[in-house]
């Protein structure tokens, strides 16, 4: 992740929640220089006889800033499929995070809700009788997203509302997990030292040859992911003046941490950089405001996940007894790894099973967590004995065309909703519809936000508001370039309505290419989160009156 330095967020805790949505997917679209000048036609209107827009969403769109945006919408009654509000939806929007549904709704159709991601540990060579394995110890990559680091005790996932993984996007914002980010590969340090190995005379190797490589907005998409392959820095502010107390997870050797962080008066704006000037040393300069909520999070990109990996694989077996001859640190010895074939008919000295795939569909909507959308076309790639993420969305585009979806109303490039990613509002709405009919429904419907309850649509509402609990729903944001200038580029809201009325009702809002005032990254995230709000009244909105 690249570092950032993103001040200007006011009222920090008001606006927790309510910020989810943007997070990474807007830092990388910042840095694109692609926009989607012809991503939407504002003129576009529904055919004869097709349902309008009631004159309270009207009044909601035709505000300013909002009326400067290209508009597109569809609300239709999910049993019946009657559409009873429209505008420009046959129009293709820049979808942002919203393209998570697409990813997530075909990844539950080819891996199933109870998939398990099962990494072992295999070894080469021969163990002596006093526990000298002669050979390589190879973690073979699963494409485990959280590799039990955010398991709880009751065999979920933990999912926070603003997750670590955004940290650097909206400064200050972030919460960890409570659980420990190494306890996968301290289980499978445990076990392979129960399996009777005390010393390997060969190497750690990492395989990640489930896939061919690739990297997606600047970052490796991996098999094998430990922390979500960051390192968190905690920076705890002091009274002003006073120095800030720094401390990280999780410990290796693998990075040091040099940081010098003062603390401002409450009030005052964070800036924090997280960078690296040389291999394996973390500097953080910058300050934090003293009433600050601590930690305050911010994280470093591991820029080779399989060598890290692979040191905290390491540095596990020593603290289980299990010593190994080769150094620790260095780059991952792949060349070392046999033929995967071969490594399959290795002996197991270790293995690692996940929760249930429903708990990452959980973790990949609620916090629209772009790693683990990025995950899962080449998880389905490799399900289906291929290769490649072009070959996993290849088999994302063919769920949707037998979802329904008119494959010439979507276009999509990635799994977390880059701006090349576009579709219409009845496109989205078809897949919403058609996940309503499966079997594992409940599965998809329990990993959308609950607005004016959890995730990124906790707060875009007031709790007491009579829509609160009865709309789920998926975010998308993207803030990039537009006719020279920076703009909202995107702020979408797609979901389930159980009305008012007692319907429940399929939507998909988009707004495209609303100008920031100014270009400053700061004004754009208070853009997106006055957005998010005001999709959230839409939304409330349509429950109330769900009929134009």
């Amino acid at each position: 992740m690249p570092s950032n330095s993103l001040s200007g967020i006011r009222t920090l805790r008001a606006r927790r929640r309510t910020a989810l949505a943007l997070a990474a997917s807007m830092t990388a679209a910042v840095a694109m220089t692609a926009c989607s000048h012809d991503s939407t036609d504002d003129s576009a209107s529904p055919a004869p006889g097709a349902a309008r827009v009631s004159a309270d969403l009207q009044k909601l769109m035709s505000t300013a800033p909002w009326s400067s945006g290209q508009w597109g919408l569809q609300v239709a009654d999910l049993q019946t499929g009657k559409v009873v509000q429209s505008k420009g939806a046959d129009s293709q929007f820049m979808t942002g995070s919203t393209a998570k549904t697409f990813a997530v709704g075909a990844a539950l159709d080819v891996l199933g809700d109870d998939h398990r991601f099962r990494t072992p540990v295999v070894h080469s060579g021969t163990v002596s009788a006093d526990g000298r394995l002669s050979g390589d110890l190879i973690l073979v990559g699963s494409g485990d997203l959280a590799l039990g680091g955010r398991t709880t005790a009751s065999g979920g996932l933990d999912v926070p509302d603003f997750d670590h993984y955004d940290a650097n996007a909206v400064p200050g914002m972030a919460t960890i997990t409570a659980e420990d980010p190494l306890a996968g590969v301290n289980e499978l340090a445990r076990q392979v030292a129960a399996s009777g190995v005390r010393h390997v005379d060969g190497d750690v190797v990492i395989d990640n040859r489930l896939w061919d490589p690739v990297s997606i907005g600047g970052l490796p998409v991996t098999p094998t992911i430990v922390n979500d392959n960051l390192i968190d820095v905690l920076i705890t502010p002091g009274a002003p003046g006073e120095p800030a107390k720094i401390d990280w997870r999780p410990k290796t050797a693998a990075f040091g941490v040099d940081a010098q962080v003062t603390t401002t008066p409450a009030g005052s704006k964070p800036a924090v950089t997280t960078e690296s000037v040389s291999p394996g040393h973390i500097r953080v300069r910058g300050s934090v405001p003293a009433d600050a909520k601590a930690p305050f999070v911010t994280t470093y990109q591991v820029p080779d996940p399989a060598a890290f990996a692979r040191t905290v694989l390491i540095e596990a077996l020593a603290r289980n007894g299990v010593s190994v001859s080769a150094p620790s640190l260095g780059a991952n010895p792949d060349s070392r790894l046999p033929p995967s074939a071969e490594v399959n008919s290795l002996p197991v000295s270790a293995t690692y099973t996940s929760p249930p795939f429903k708990e990452y569909a959980k973790l990949i909507n609620k916090v629209s967590h772009n790693l683990g959308a990025n995950l899962l076309p080449p998880l389905m790639a490799a399900h289906n004995g291929q290769r490649t993420y072009a070959d996993g969305m290849k088999t994302e585009k063919e769920f949707l065309a037998r979802s329904g979806v008119d494959p010439s109303a979507v276009s999509l490039v990635d799994a977390q909703g880059l701006p090349g990613d576009k579709a219409t509002p009845t496109a989205q709405v078809a897949l919403l519809r058609h996940l309503a009919r499966q079997d594992d429904f409940d599965v998809f419907y329990d990993s959308m936000p609950n607005m004016g309850v959890d995730g990124s649509l906790a707060d875009v509402i007031d709790r007491t508001d009579p829509a609160a609990g009865h709309i789920r729903a998926k975010t998308g944001t993207l803030v990039s370039p537009y006719q020279g200038k920076l703009a909202l580029g995107t702020k979408a809201l797609a979901g389930y309505i159980d009305a008012k009325d007692g319907h429940r009702y399929a939507f998909a809002i988009y707004v495209n290419n609303i100008p920031v005032p100014s270009d400053s990254v700061s004004d754009a995230i208070d853009l997106a989160l006055k957005a998010n709000k005001q999709l959230g009244a839409m939304a409330a909105t349509i429950y109330k009156s769900p009929k134009a």
